[in-house]
């Protein structure tokens, strides 16, 4: 709400503006009047003033120094200028110091109103404004970080990405050359609970910025298991170089070690095309994380033709995009292409790559189901994931096949038990935990499904979308609270998401269509 100070050395037209004129139909809840410039700056002294309305023609400092020294305090203030006298050069000082209005007095009630209501929407609109970079900044972070999953994903493509992209001042340049980096917590990290292993992978991201800032830009997000997934690129648009990267990923495993007292692993790719490549990328850096426990040891030498298999496994369309779209005779023809040429030429680490990639693949679908893998196959299945070795790649390919058959029947049956308790956690979540910040990737985290899964199905399930849901919850708490206790309408606020008063009591009006304190004075009344 908004807060008013009339200023007049006339005491009588002071208190005439102060007390007859309906404020409150403006939004203007608070009136304060003085009768002398000194005694309003003593009054802005002790009290939050929003507008300033004062009379040009009094005594020791007049309305238009009033002004000024009263913008030197507080610039945003808004000012409205009430005189007598039509006088050019009282006109010209108030355009100068930007009041936002000069009327004549005595002024009609109508014109003060009309005056004083596009006053106060400028007011609502600035802090309108305010309240978006003051939300961009507190989550910028996480934000960012959700952009980047979105076009690892493939949601965001071409313009919209661009635009995004400009948004949040992330100057990749479409389509660009990048690096990117997995990152695993291992012992004693791994045993943590989440949010504590979310401060650890903040402060590694914050030590791999560090290291890198000498010449590149990074873009941190963590992948639905945990892993610190960053992009690295060049604001000149140059290639980012290996060689330096891997120098630096190693130290980063060092500083680690030595300041945070736990272990990394590490798997990198190999330079990729942003954002055509970037899911080839991720997949490449996955198969080396989940190969060799992203060890500092560069991988082997590839002949020619082993090299050109392992370009293939990256070729769009991708298998995960492939399995995402159910295109289940793609999938299969797209194995039988990985695996046949290794029945003539495929050496032990080829095949062991090849399968890595496929169980990501296979891995990737079950989490965006909200299961796991080594659920959803036999224990013939898993043994190959559990470190039985696989000979010869005819055994490779009737794994993956087989194993390709087992998803596409247990997927196809997508229990509805299963989808409903996902949305049930979900709630139950929401419900206990209405003061956090509850972003729909922390909440998809809690019940381990994809994001845009989770928003699919809480929708499907509830005709509602997560966040009105979490805006509805969070606006019976608060209704519970002002009938139940005497806190402070700020206290209530924070208690149910809304750090910001202002904003709590905008958001409870537009539901309820009254502030929180008219309807804890209805509620006592036994007014509903």
């Amino acid at each position: 709400m908004n807060s008013l100070l009339v200023v007049d050395d006339e005491k009588h037209y002071a208190d005439s503006l102060a007390d007859t004129i309906p404020w409150a139909k403006l939004g203007i809840s608070r009136v304060l009047k003085a009768y002398s410039a000194s005694e309003a700056l003593a009054l802005m002294e002790a009290s939050p003033v929003d507008i300033l309305m004062t009379d040009i023609r009094m005594p020791r400092m007049n309305g238009l120094e009033l002004i000024e020294e009263a913008r030197r305090r507080k610039p945003e203030l808004k000012c409205l200028l009430l005189t007598g006298y039509a006088d050019f050069e009282y006109a010209r000082k108030a355009i100068e110091l930007q009041a936002l209005d000069y009327l004549m007095k005595p002024a009609k009630d109508e014109q003060l109103l009309e005056t004083m209501g596009r006053i106060v929407k400028q007011l609502e609109r600035e802090r309108a404004v305010e309240m978006g970079f003051r939300i961009y900044r507190d989550n910028s972070a996480e934000l960012k970080a959700g952009l980047l999953l979105k076009a690892l994903g493939g949601a965001l493509r071409g313009e919209a990405l661009a635009e995004k992209l400009k948004l949040f001042d992330l100057p990749l340049p479409i389509p660009g050359p990048v690096s990117l980096c997995l990152i695993r917590l291992g012992p004693p990290f791994d045993e943590q609970d989440l949010y504590s292993q979310s401060l650890i992978r903040f402060a590694v991201t914050n030590m791999l910025e560090e290291l890198l800032m000498e010449r590149y830009d990074c873009w941190p997000a963590a992948d639905e298991e945990g892993n610190l997934l960053v992009l690295v690129y060049d604001l000149s648009g140059a290639p980012p170089d290996p060689e330096w990267l891997r120098e630096r990923t190693d130290r980063l495993r060092r500083e680690v070690r030595n300041l945070l007292k736990g272990e990394i692993s590490v798997g990198e790719a190999d330079r990729c095309l942003f954002p055509e490549e970037l899911q080839a990328g991720y997949m490449a850096a996955k198969t080396r994380l989940d190969r060799d426990g992203g060890s500092s040891e560069q991988a082997p030498e590839r002949n020619e033709e082993e090299a050109r298999l392992m370009r293939k496994l990256y070729e769009a369309p991708l298998l995960t995009q492939l399995l995402e779209t159910e295109r289940w005779e793609e999938a299969e023809a797209k194995i039988r292409a990985f695996v046949s040429p290794l029945l003539h030429t495929g050496s032990p680490d080829l095949m062991r790559d090849v399968f890595f990639f496929l169980s990501n693949a296979f891995q990737y679908i079950a989490n965006r189901g909200g299961r796991t893998l080594a659920r959803m196959l036999d224990p013939r299945q898993t043994a190959f994931m559990k470190g039985k070795a696989i000979l010869h790649a005819s055994q490779l390919e009737a794994w993956a096949l087989d194993a390709l058959r087992t998803l596409r029947e247990k997927l196809g049956e997508e229990p509805e038990d299963h989808n409903r308790a996902i949305v049930r956690k979900t709630q139950d979540f929401i419900r206990k935990e209405l003061d956090k910040d509850l972003s729909l990737t922390l909440l998809a985290r809690r019940v381990y499904v994809h994001p845009s899964h989770l928003s699919k199905l809480f929708k499907q399930y509830t005709d509602a979308t997560v966040s009105h849901y979490i805006y509805e919850q969070r606006m019976l708490k608060a209704c519970e609270l002002l009938k139940q206790t005497d806190h402070k309408i700020y206290r209530i606020g924070e208690s149910v998401g809304y750090p910001n008063t202002n904003w709590f009591i905008r958001k409870f009006r537009d539901y309820y269509q009254m502030t929180p304190q008219e309807y804890r004075d209805k509620s006592r009344l036994g007014i509903e």
